[in-house]
């Protein structure tokens, strides 16, 4: 197996990291340092620039699955678990920054958007979040309510409902994702909403906003008029 033990030390990424940090680092550097080794004629630097490529970026990384990443060549379980397990890291790390940032209270649609893009927009099937709120328009209680495919995702409104009701949450927002990073709602969300919007009043707990997440962007149902 090809070691970087060979490579100049000021080009081994363990040493650059040590020397000028994590900045300092390509992708490639850094994913190298979470394979750990590399397989094969490859180090783990050759290794891992080998599946940037195959994949077409770093971005990809975050949206394959570990079934996906382990059906690239010299990637084991091993590696596969280690490169999963910083990506989640990493995302609830953002996640929770994003939210004590921008979802201590929601006031408008984008403060939403802030609080979640960041966990909906890698995801390659669609996945429907509902979330509870108290009478500040604070979460108090989150809740994934469906995982569909990449263009559909069937909810049913007592699923959504249930757990609020028993968190005795004041108001509703939904999200869910498109993966295909068109952000605009179609007539299943539009109608779904409307059903939503009908069981809220009944069982006093008023849907607030329903977005669609994008890739860049997000639609609100309010804002756009369509809550019925």
């Amino acid at each position: 197996m090809a070691s970087m033990c060979t490579m100049p030390a000021r080009e081994r990424p363990r040493e650059r990291l040590r020397e000028k940090g994590c900045g300092a680092l390509g992708d490639a550097e850094l994913l190298a340092l979470l394979l750990g080794t590399g397989t094969g004629g490859e180090n783990a630097l050759d290794l891992a620039r080998r599946i940037l490529v195959e994949l077409g970026g770093v971005e990809r990384l975050v949206r394959e699955g570990a079934g996906d990443l382990a059906r690239i060549n010299g990637l084991g379980e091993a590696k596969v678990s280690r490169i999963v397990a910083a990506i989640e890291l990493g995302t609830r790390i953002v996640e929770r920054r994003c939210t004590q940032e921008h979802s201590a209270r929601f006031t408008c649609s984008s403060d939403i958007w802030e609080a979640y893009r960041t966990r909906l927009v890698p995801l390659m099937q669609e996945t429907f979040l509902a979330v509870g709120l108290n009478n500040r328009n604070e979460p108090i209680r989150e809740e994934v309510v469906a995982k569909g495919s990449l263009n559909e995702c069937m909810v049913e409104p007592r699923e959504v409902f249930r757990p609020m009701i028993s968190e005795a949450a004041a108001r509703l927002v939904v999200l869910h994702n498109h993966p295909s990073g068109d952000p605009r709602p179609s007539p299943h969300d539009v109608a779904l909403t409307r059903r939503l919007v009908k069981v809220g009043e009944i069982i006093g707990i008023p849907l607030v906003d329903h977005i669609v997440v994008g890739r860049k962007s997000y639609s609100s149902l309010r804002d756009l008029g369509l809550m019925g």
